[in-house]
Order: structure tokens, then C-alpha cells, then sequence
């Protein structure tokens, strides 16, 4: 299969409420909130936070003392969704709250002005110097990073909002590692082609749907999926070895084992459609937790 690549959009709003509306409906919709940060002035004009001193620049404040400074203020519900947090002291503009692992992990390692926090997130000079400048004026910048399927729920939750700007910028490779596996089996062939029928609709990228059965002939009219024998190696689909043996027993009885790949967000919206048609014995592993189990221990299974 392969790797959809990752785009990065910023929404700009001129509200706190309303980025943190969008941020809220994002988490609800199972978006990888380590995916989502934050940007904004801190309204906050204090020659301390927390009792430590504000310097030049505050990255290195703890994000223990960060949070403190914003608790009680519009930021303070803002940031509590997100994980990371930073203060940054940046001339001409005054204290910038950065939130989201993204935004945080470059802030701490940068030494530079905001505009060189934005370039280092992949966004245009020019562009990046605009932002800068909106920042400034006390708006909010929510930056998103996703695959298609994700833009467009951002998006979409965006729009429901007071966006003042929206913007998408180059692709970037995704990391296999966001990717996890769906499995589970049906009983019967007509309860499989109904739920792939319902996937293909909602859009799932059927070259990431496997099915293994005992007689793949029976299979030849269901869409543009991977058809494997009840020979073919279970780990390569992503089955746990522990678990390999048992699907392959569901198998051998006639039964219709299903295996999909997906982020979050696919495989959310296909859990939905492969239980309302009866599927069995549901499991959803990351890719990275089939790594290290597999890297603890060397197992060998023949099929």
C-alpha cells in the first residue's frame, strides 16, 4: 500500500471561542490531537508568570508554569485540549502562547521569532510572515496536519466557524507509524459483501482492505480489494502472531476474515460500518505495538 501524504492547513479566527470550538469538534470526531497546535498573543501583561521572570525569550519556562499563566484566561480552556505548551517572549509582538506537540517541540529547540517557528512547520516565507503579523493583531492560528480524509474534516469543522483565513501548504511523507490495523471476521459472504459495498460509499480507500478465505473464488465480484488464500501469511496482513493462529482457525471454517489499514479517522468511520454488519472477533492494533512485540520476541509459525 501506499503512504498518503500529509498536507498542513492553518485556520485563522479572530475569537477565542471559536478556535476553541474548533478544537473541541476535532477531538469529538477522533482527529490525533498530537496533530493540532495553537498560536496566539497572550493577552496576559505581567512582568512575572507563575513567579518566574519573564526574559527576551521564555521557551525555557516550564509548560507546569505556562499553564499556570493562562488558568482562568479565554487561553486557558484553549490550551487544555492540546498537549505542550510554551510561552514565547517575541519582539514587536509580546508573549505568544505556543500549544500542541508540533508548535512546542520546535519552539524549545528554535531560537528565533515567530516567523521562524511557522517556516520550520513547513509554511512559506511570505505566507509565514503574514501569519506573524495576524498573530500580532491578536488572532489565532489553529495548524492542522493530516492526510487528505483529515484536511477536509478540518476543514469542514472550520468552516462552521468564523474563519477569517484558510490555507493548505505541500505535501509531507506520513509516518507509517500512524497507521494501525483493523481485523475481523464474518460468518457469512453476504454480511462481507454488504459491508464492503457500505465502505467503498463512504469513501474508504478500498487498496487498503484485505480479505482472506478458504475459497477465494467465491469472491471474484467484490470490489478492487487484496483476495489472499488461507495459506498466505497472516503477519504480512498485520495480524499479531499470538492471534494468527485463531483467524486462520475462522478460516478454515468458511468464515470471511476482513483486514483493513487506516489512521484514526478511517478506521473509525469503518468500525461503524463493519459492526452495523455483524462482524466478529474486532480488533484494532497500531503499527508501532506489532513492531516492539514483534522485535521482544522471535516467534516462528508455519501455515
Amino acid at each position: 500500500m501506499t503512504l498518503e501524504n500529509e498536507r498542513r492547513t492553518i485556520g485563522v479566527f479572530a475569537k477565542c471561542s471559536d478556535a476553541q470550538l474548533v478544537l473541541q469538534e476535532l477531538k469529538a470526531s477522533n482527529f490525533p490531537m498530537h496533530n493540532v497546535s495553537v498560536i496566539a498573543r497572550n493577552a496576559e501583561e505581567q512582568s512575572d508568570i507563575a513567579g518566574v521572570e519573564v526574559k527576551e525569550r521564555t521557551g525555557n519556562i516550564s509548560s507546569k508554569d505556562a499553564a499556570r499563566a493562562v488558568t482562568g484566561s479565554a487561553l486557558g480552556g484553549l490550551t487544555g485540549l492540546l498537549v505542550g505548551l510554551v510561552l514565547w517572549m517575541i519582539p514587536g509582538i509580546g508573549r505568544v502562547i505556543l500549544a500542541g506537540a508540533e508548535a512546542t517541540a520546535i519552539a524549545t529547540t528554535l531560537a528565533g521569532g515567530l516567523p521562524g517557528i511557522l517556516l520550520s512547520l513547513g509554511i512559506p516565507k511570505e505566507q509565514a510572515q503574514g501569519y506573524s503579523d495576524l498573530v500580532c493583531k491578536g488572532y489565532y492560528l489553529v495548524i492542522v496536519t493530516g492526510i487528505d480524509i483529515e484536511i477536509r474534516l478540518a476543514k469542514r469543522i472550520f468552516n462552521r466557524r468564523d474563519i477569517q483565513q484558510w490555507g493548505v501548504y505541500q505535501p509531507y511523507s506520513t509516518p507509517n507509524s500512524r497507521y494501525k490495523q483493523a481485523v475481523g471476521v464474518f460468518y457469512t459472504r453476504q454480511d462481507a459483501q454488504r459491508a464492503l459495498t457500505e465502505l467503498r460509499s463512504a469513501g474508504f480507500p478500498m487498496s487498503q482492505v484485505s480479505i482472506v478465505a478458504k475459497n477465494i473464488s467465491n469472491l471474484s465480484d467484490i470490489f478492487e480489494v487484496n483476495i489472499s488464500g488461507s495459506q498466505d501469511n497472516y503477519t504480512t496482513l498485520g495480524i499479531p502472531d499470538e492471534l494468527a493462529k485463531y483467524y486462520q482457525h475462522q478460516v478454515s471454517l468458511d468464515h470471511y476474515l476482513v483486514v483493513l489499514k487506516g489512521t484514526d479517522i478511517y478506521i473509525a468511520g469503518a468500525r461503524a460500518i463493519l459492526e452495523s454488519n455483524n462482524i466478529q472477533h474486532f480488533s484494532i492494533y497500531s503499527q508501532s505495538e506489532l513492531d516492539a512485540a514483534r522485535s521482544n520476541r522471535q516467534i516462528t509459525t508455519n501455515f
